[in-house]
């Protein structure tokens, strides 16, 4: 053993010689200048003030890349799919059915309907296609809108057919596509004759000398059309339709013609529940760079658009005594839950970042355990820059989870008896001298008796709140007690309780936290706001400056160094 320390002793004392050599040479003036040189402490101080500076700035970039990801994911959950920020949110889906009633006589059925379809301003989710023995196909390269087309060679009897869907509508300030936003091709309609051509190209001229710009040529257009309905040119150009769908293809085909994009919508008015709901038109154009719709009658604060041009909704073949449907009904659903459904449609790469696709079991823990990270912010800040010193470096936000079963009232009385009754035992085990794990495992037991007690006391008592001791955990009350006896025995027992108090308001401030219905919300529904709570502790931990409670500790100092 000597002989060891003695080699060890050797191998150190050239180093110590020719560090004490070189300060002793860089001291001495009179020495050559380049005997300095070997002297490192300079040198030293660069190299730490060199990695200093390159940490904070990795802390930095590191802490920015994680926020600028975070926000990204989350401004394409909000702005995109619209989550609610709020819990509880709750908004109106609709129920749509077309119901298809009709005979059969041993002949070739096909019926073609239009259905609702996706788009950035409406979505349809959860369709249900009843056929019965019909074949169907989907065509969905139609410009005009997406059909289904149902057909049977050589059906007999009544037969049935349905469809259903769930919608999310539009209103009057929903963006029109961007192929609406293009110029239209500047051509009167092709299918009127030379006559007709030549009396709408003298109508459109005058109405464009009578306009100072595009929207007020379109206002005028649609004043002479739908108002001013007794126009001799106006009823010789209509087209060949039921009302109002040649009034709008007429209003279309002109705002065309003068470079204006529109189309003709039909679809539905979600306003209240009907069995029999009718299929509304209204025309749709772009002017100015504003979207707009007009409506005939009272403009509807939601509709749906279903398809787009002057054809029918459904058209049979081979059928008769046929009685066509359409219903829709109000659904009041949870506003999260109908846009994560949207996200999950659309197969978009956020949904990995979703709970959702877990078990309910599974969600309900991670619901908890989703808040402690908020918890554990506070922390990092209280002992930052508040200073507050607490028993272990984790330990409030335990007992913060605990009195999540408890109440916060009810779990500071009993944790504070617990620990109290504890610490009683702990010093009187402290006589015995027994080792550790044996004096842990007594205490444990101790506590465990302890909790016994006082829950067959209240309840004796017919008081509900020493019922909920039991769900303390007891190995963090066993690793409290442990931690304030030896402060206690190594520092004094103001510093015991100081850090037992301390600890208290942290699981209190963390418990009011994790238990914030907004917060434990916002967590869940945007899991993505995990990496700013991890940004947030990068920064947190560059923070090198004086905490609140040195600041108070030290300022009878900075009183005197001011004077």
């Amino acid at each position: 053993m000597s002989e060891a320390f003695g080699v060890w002793l050797k191998s150190i004392l050239p180093t110590a010689r020719t560090l004490n050599t070189t300060s002793s040479l860089a001291a001495n003036s009179s020495r050559p200048a380049f005997w300095s040189i070997p002297h490192r402490p300079l040198s030293l101080t660069t190299n730490v003030t060199y990695l200093s500076v390159t940490s904070t700035f990795h802390t930095r970039l590191l802490a920015f890349v994680l926020t600028a990801i975070a926000l990204t994911i989350f401004g394409i959950n909000v702005f995109q799919y619209n989550y609610p920020l709020t819990p509880g949110t709750q908004t109106t889906t609709w129920d749509f059915e077309i119901y298809l009633d009709f005979d059969t006589a041993n002949q070739p059925v096909r019926i073609e309907t239009f259905i609702p379809s996706n788009s950035d301003t409406r979505r349809v989710s959860q369709e249900q296609f009843y056929n019965g023995a019909f074949g169907l196909r989907l065509e969905t390269a139609n410009d005009n809108g997406r059909k289904a087309i149902w057909t049977y060679r050589y059906p007999n009897d009544r037969k049935v057919l349905r469809y259903r869907a769930r919608l999310e509508g539009e209103t009057e300030r929903s963006p029109l596509p961007a192929e609406m936003h293009r110029p239209a091709d500047r051509e009167p309609p092709e299918s009127l004759n030379d006559l007709e051509r030549q009396a709408f190209l003298v109508w459109s001229s005058d109405m464009r000398r009578r306009s100072a710009d595009d929207d007020s040529l379109a206002e005028l257009i649609l004043q002479e059309i739908f108002v001013q309905k007794d126009a001799d040119e106006i009823e010789a150009l209509l087209p060949v339709l039921p009302p109002p769908l040649n009034r709008l293809t007429l209003a279309a085909e002109a705002l065309q013609s003068q470079g204006i994009r529109a189309r003709v919508a039909n679809g539905v008015y979600l306003d209240e529940a009907r069995r029999r709901t009718e299929v509304q038109h209204w025309l749709e154009y772009h002017v100015d760079g504003r979207d707009k719709r007009y409506f005939i009658g009272a403009d509807p604060k939601e509709f749906f658009t279903i398809w787009y041009g002057a054809e029918e909704m459904i058209r049979a073949d081979g059928v008769f005594d046929f009685e066509p449907q359409v219903s829709i009904q109000p659904i009041d659903s949870s506003a999260s839950d109908v846009m994560r459904k949207a996200a999950r449609a659309d197969r978009t790469p956020v949904e990995l970042f979703s709970f959702d696709r877990l078990p309910v079991t599974t969600q309900l823990v991670y619901q908890v355990l989703i808040t402690i990270p908020a918890g554990i912010v506070l922390l990092v800040f209280m002992r930052q820059f508040i200073g507050i010193e607490t028993l272990g470096t984790f330990m409030p936000i335990l007992i913060g989870i605990a009195f999540r079963e408890t109440a916060l009232l009810n779990g500071l009385i009993l944790f504070t008896m617990l620990v109290a009754l504890g610490l009683a035992m702990r010093f009187y085990l402290e006589k015995l001298r027994l080792l550790l794990v044996p004096r842990l495992a007594v205490v444990l037991i101790f506590i465990v008796i302890c909790m016994a007690v006082i829950a067959q006391v209240f309840n004796s008592a017919n008081m509900r709140m020493g019922l909920s001791i039991s769900l303390f955990p007891m190995v963090i009350l066993t690793m409290t007690i442990e931690r304030m006896s030896i402060m206690w025995e190594e520092y004094s027992a103001e510093d015991a309780i100081k850090a037992g108090a301390g600890s208290l308001l942290v699981a209190s401030l963390s418990y009011l936290v994790m238990t914030n219905k907004h917060i434990e919300y916002l967590l869940f529904s945007f899991p993505e706001l995990l990496l700013i709570l991890m940004a947030a502790c990068l920064l947190m931990g560059k923070y090198t400056g004086l905490r609140v409670s040195e600041i108070i500790r030290f300022r009878e100092l900075a009183k005197q160094a001011e004077k």
